[in-house]
């Protein structure tokens, strides 16, 4: 009896063994799974007449170690941050002022990629001749599955990647957009000094502002480049450029000097001022000296005090005599 308990007690351990070694090979088989892909064309720009068609090409490339099954669709998207965010609206939900994607079709709509295998995805577009000028936008979505998700253990995770089209009517539209902000603290007790910058974009059509950055001050000149970004109509875009280094003394202007629009000649400008100090440096440098300063003086009068003794004694030494000399 005990031989035998002891006989099925290995035997438990032994299939126990084998379910927790059969359980971490599966989870690392799930684990090697990779979905990864790249859209070559991520956005794709076009302007065009009321009524004027277009087409290209974008291409779509597996880079995952299993077959991929896309799906695509065409749909509008929307900005709402302030960091140019692309929100893909649900399919079949168009946003009515700057809807683009009615106008665009692609082929093939479904199609399915080997691993390392590149597809190439054509698209067609056809602007309305009752078109409203200014600017218009749509994504292909591709949504990815993976072929074999039934043999492969643990659950297949679907995101959306999308070609954004920025799409460009011509015709009379507005063009308006300005600095909302610009702004660093206006002081600081160290560098470098990271200035935020707003534009806001009030118009009918996207914008790209080209503009320069330039922090000038005591022996300290410093110009950036504006990160090169577009900016959705009726939204506004954060900028952060970083000036400086950890020491800067003084005070410091900065200048934003740019542009915007179709032609680029709209003006943006703004400027402000702020400090850079190390006042807790400074002070402990103060008190140094202050107390070099009296430390000094503390000697200075020990000494003379010291030797201010023998100078009597010395006239007491010598009084008879020039008093016996003066008899």
């Amino acid at each position: 009896m005990r031989t035998l308990s002891k006989n099925y007690l290995n035997k438990l351990l032994i299939t126990v063994a084998l379910v927790a070694c059969l359980s971490i090979a599966s989870t690392a088989f799930a684990q090697e799974i990779q979905r990864t892909y790249t859209i070559i064309n991520p956005a794709i720009v076009h302007t065009l007449n009321p009524g004027q068609r277009a087409e290209g090409v974008t291409k779509v490339i597996n880079q995952s170690n299993v077959e991929l099954t896309f799906k695509l669709n065409v749909q509008d998207y929307i900005v709402t941050d302030t960091k140019g965010t692309p929100n893909i609206l649900p399919p079949d939900t168009l946003n009515s002022k700057y809807s683009a994607a009615a106008w665009i079709g692609v082929s093939p709509s479904t199609f399915t990629l080997k691993p390392g295998a590149t597809q190439v995805v054509s698209y067609f577009i056809q602007i309305p001749p009752n078109a409203a000028p200014g600017g218009h936008y749509a994504a292909i979505v591709y949504a990815p599955t993976t072929v074999a998700q039934e043999q492969a253990t643990g659950g297949t995770v679907n995101t959306q990647v999308g070609s954004l089209f920025y799409l460009t009517v011509n015709g009379p539209v507005k063009e308006k957009a300005e600095v909302s902000k610009f702004e660093t603290n206006g002081f600081s007790e160290y560098g470098p000094v990271k200035i935020l910058t707003q534009v806001k974009n009030m118009g009918d059509l996207h914008i790209n502002p080209k503009a320069k950055i330039t922090v000038s001050g005591l022996f300290f000149n410093e110009k950036q480049d504006l990160l090169s970004q577009n900016i959705y109509p009726q939204t506004a875009r954060d900028f952060e450029n970083t000036f400086g280094s950890l020491f800067m003394l003084g005070r410091y202007k900065a200048d934003f000097v740019g542009s915007y629009g179709k032609e680029n000649n709209l003006p943006l400008v703004a400027s402000l001022y702020f400090w850079v100090f190390p006042w807790r440096l400074a002070l402990v440098i103060t008190l140094a000296v202050i107390a070099i300063i009296l430390g000094t003086i503390y000697l200075k009068r020990k000494k003379e005090k010291g030797s201010k003794p023998q100078d009597e004694s010395r006239d007491e030494a010598t009084k008879p005599y020039k008093e016996e000399k003066a008899s």
